[in-house]
């Protein structure tokens, strides 16, 4: 018996396969090649695309660049989506969190985000960009991690704080293992980072933020300050 005929693809649709196909081009020449090398001309080539069609989609590199990361970013979260349902429950569950948001920064995702941030210093556009889509991806992260943590950690008053110190650190953590590719040491660190994070969210909670005027003045002259209050 035959096949019934597929129903021919909308123009939406048509659109949508070549935004993607431009998308995963530029995730896989930044990841091959580096950031240097990814033209606009190597996306297209990979992309199988015209020229017409990626400036449709991403009228300068910059966005185009920008929008791989989001693209890897959107990616992450519904396969993280997908795994909440099998996390466990109590404590092993706020470790199973971690080791999700760990994989973040030990695969595709921080090879492209590395490769941008280093040639950001260098070029405004870019950096501009980049850290506006970086605060709106932190923002993301900082949202669904609450979806997946455990009721008494997600309603944790110092959470929000803790979460950016996890970032940063696993952040620091993916430069050292890009670098000295030590893998045994660096799962011991992740582990014991497991361990720490009651302790990270407690001392999150009642450490107190200084104000964006105190932040780099020295530690004497703002005991002083206090003292003269």
């Amino acid at each position: 018996m035959p096949e019934p005929a597929r129903a021919p693809r909308t123009q939406q649709q048509r659109r949508d396969e070549t935004r993607r196909a431009l998308l995963d081009a530029t995730v896989e020449s930044l990841i091959e090649v580096g950031f240097a090398r990814t033209t606009t001309l190597e996306v297209q080539r990979r992309a199988d695309a015209s020229r017409g069609a990626l400036l449709h989609h991403f009228p300068s590199k910059t966005e185009l660049l920008v929008a791989a990361v989001d693209h890897l970013a959107e990616m992450r979260a519904r396969e993280l989506k997908m795994l909440a349902a099998q996390l466990p429950d109590g404590r092993a569950r706020t470790d199973a969190v971690l080791e999700l948001l760990w994989q973040c920064f030990s695969g595709a995702f921080f090879q492209v985000a590395m490769e941008l941030r280093t040639a950001a210093r260098t070029d405004p556009e870019l950096r501009d960009v980049l850290v506006a889509a970086e605060k709106a991806l932190r923002d993301r992260i900082i949202a669904q991690a609450r979806t997946l943590f455990g009721k008494d950690v997600s309603e944790h008053p110092g959470l929000e704080r803790a979460l950016d110190f996890t970032l940063q650190f696993m952040i620091g953590a993916a430069m050292t293992a890009v670098l000295h590719k030590d893998e045994a040491r660096l799962r011991d660190i992740i582990e014991d980072f497991k361990t720490l994070f009651p302790t990270v969210l407690t001392n999150a909670a009642t450490t107190k933020r200084r104000s964006p005027a105190s932040r780099g003045e020295p530690q004497a002259k703002r005991r002083v300050k206090e003292e003269a209050r």
